[in-house]
């Protein structure tokens, strides 16, 4: 009995301490944000450059492989045995540079993924600042991602708000910036 008097009157304090509070909520539409955002289409694009190259030499490793195999498919019988396996050795080889440099490139945490990060996370960081601006500066109680959301009135969208902030110009101090793996959720 004594610990549900307790318990009622705890939530009794809360409530009123939440009524004294006026919260005050807001979304953001990051994703539209992002492509209204020259400095993220800069870094898409420059991204997208470097990434067609990779996939370029990808492709000139894979033709020339197929080279050597059909050179390799048309001469085999004029080889030795001891030609045919060095041969086999050198696209075997050559198989192997590519499997490497598509590793290297490609997989988690290879150079494509370091370097979208690299020119990535600033933005994130001119994002998050930004939200902050306007959290602290409208003294919003939360601000959410709209990625998250299932409903919400248009007038809790604050990605205009956001955005006029990025383009009059963000500065990112190290100590502002918690992580930089994105817009948080």
């Amino acid at each position: 009995m004594r610990v549900l008097i307790i318990l009622i009157s705890a939530a009794l304090c809360f409530a009123s301490t939440l009524k004294a509070q006026q919260v005050k909520i807001g979304f953001v539409q990051v994703e539209l944000v992002m492509q209204d955002f020259p400095e993220w289409e800069d870094a898409s694009k420059t991204f997208e450059k470097e990434l067609e190259s990779w996939q370029m030499q990808l492709k000139e490793y894979e033709s020339e492989i197929q080279s050597m195999m059909q050179e390799f498919e048309q001469r085999a019988m004029l080889y030795s045995p001891e030609r045919k396996q060095e041969e086999q050795e050198k696209i075997l080889e050559k198989r192997q540079e590519a499997v490497k440099f598509y590793q290297d490139v490609f997989a988690q945490g290879g150079r494509a993924e370091q370097r979208r990060m690299e020119l990535l996370n600033p933005i994130y960081d001119k994002i998050n600042r930004a939200i902050e601006i306007l959290g602290e500066r409208e003294d919003y109680s939360m601000i959410f991602n709209a990625q998250g959301l299932l409903f919400a009135k248009q007038d809790f969208d604050l990605t205009g708000e956001v955005l006029k902030i990025l383009k009059t110009g963000v500065e990112v101090s190290p100590s502002s910036v918690r992580g930089s793996s994105g817009p948080r959720r």
